[in-house]
């Protein structure tokens, strides 16, 4: 198990204003025309998976990663890690790493929380957490109430997240917290009518502000303020051999920087919401078709320091086909698309860029199941009607 505990030592980023220059880091990806079909669709989870893993959540160990390409250059990495370990007969020990790839959001940020939770009420509890981050600033805390079901395959954890709550005292940047970074916190997996289940996710928070007085420590950056809200909400049901699911994702950024040279003051926003909706039909025990449809729509701009204004819609589907040919092996083949409509004004002097083109991908796969609670998946894609992009990606699963 050395592996994991790398994994969990590994250090936290938490990334500052940078210092805006030719390449600023928030307008990137802008014409990039085929991230949301890779994200999305070509390796998006399979319903079935992600309804497994949400299922044992808060009752099994779980790790899973998902890593594809999406440029020459960049992969598309989603990493989760779930600890649940009982420690007594009202102790349990938790732990909870996550890291999301790149879809097309500004700041990409890993999340680590371990922590014991109290079961003194049988089948609710509360909760305390920490990370083990190196650099003092960057401690977060957290601490919270979760009710379950008998088998704790139902869950509600509602719960508050402090983050950088040592930044006011131990930054090395002279800088001083005017108001922490404080988040409402939640996951919640419950049922409904005729088999469906409600599973939501989410952080929502004012966000921070920090200044900058000590010219000497901090010779650029004046003062920041930075927000982000993440929520998601997912309806599914697995009956018979048939999955259904509907989502809802919601993802709101906002961050303002002054400087000592005003010329590269900004005011930034993102706001992105995703509409999903899958299902997954087994005929005759060895035919599984998979169709996916997505709706993501986009809006960005920056007032201040290159100005500029980013809209986005795209249209996305798939179609899978998997071939069950034992117990343990699959063979795919599936058709992913995507028909964006880009609109962006870049910041003066820079030409404007538009788009809607439309893109597709042939996807070629296999997967192997180790057991009940092991599997891998392996890709390799091409685009088809735009031509000179292939991919490949690798997603495993298990418990433990």
């Amino acid at each position: 198990m050395r592996w994991l505990a790398i994994l969990l030592l590994c250090p936290l980023t938490a990334v500052l204003a940078q210092t805006p220059g030719e390449e600023w880091d928030l307008e990137d990806g802008y014409e990039t025309q085929l991230l949301y079909l890779h994200a999305l669709v070509n390796y998006a989870w399979d319903g079935e998976w992600q309804y497994q893993f949400e299922r044992r959540q808060l009752a099994d160990n779980a790790l899973r990663v998902n890593t594809g390409s999406v440029s020459s250059d960049q992969l598309l990495t989603d990493v989760d890690l779930n600890l649940n370990v009982s420690l007594s007969e009202d102790w349990r020990f938790f732990g909870r790493f996550t890291r999301e790839g790149f879809r097309r959001r500004p700041v990409r940020e890993d999340l680590l929380l371990l922590g014991l939770e109290w079961l003194g009420f049988g089948s609710s509890g509360f909760y305390a957490a920490a990370n083990p981050e190196f650099g003092k600033e960057f401690l977060d805390i957290a601490a919270g109430y979760t009710l379950y079901g008998a088998d704790r395959e139902q869950y509600l954890r509602v719960g508050v997240l402090a983050e950088d709550t040592n930044w006011g005292s131990k930054n090395q940047l002279g800088g001083t917290q005017e108001q922490g970074a404080l988040k409402l916190t939640w996951t919640a997996r419950w049922p409904l009518l005729d088999d469906w289940w409600l599973y939501s996710e989410g952080e929502v928070g004012s966000g921070y502000e920090r200044s900058f007085a000590d010219e000497t420590l901090s010779p650029d950056l004046a003062s920041q303020d930075r927000r982000d809200n993440d929520l998601l909400i997912r309806l599914s049901r697995q009956r018979d051999d048939r999955f259904w699911s509907v989502s809802l994702e919601h993802y709101a950024f906002d961050e303002t920087a002054t400087y000592r040279a005003p010329e590269f003051d900004y005011d930034y926003q993102n706001l992105q919401t995703n509409l999903g909706v899958e299902h997954i039909r087994l005929i005759d025990g060895r035919h599984r078709w998979r169709f996916l449809a997505q709706l993501v729509s986009q809006q960005a701009e920056s007032d201040g320091f290159r100005a500029h204004d980013y809209r986005r819609t795209d249209w996305l589907g798939g179609v899978f086909y998997d071939r069950l040919y034992d117990d343990r092996s699959t063979w795919s083949i599936a058709y992913a698309f995507g028909q964006p409509d880009i609109d962006y004004e870049p910041f003066a002097g820079q030409p404007d860029f538009a788009d809607n083109d439309y893109t597709d991908k042939l996807i070629v796969g296999w997967q192997h199941d180790f057991s009940a609670d092991a599997r891998v998946r392996i890709s390799l894609s091409q685009e088809v009607s735009q031509g000179g992009f292939g991919g490949g990606s690798v997603q495993f699963q298990m418990t433990f």
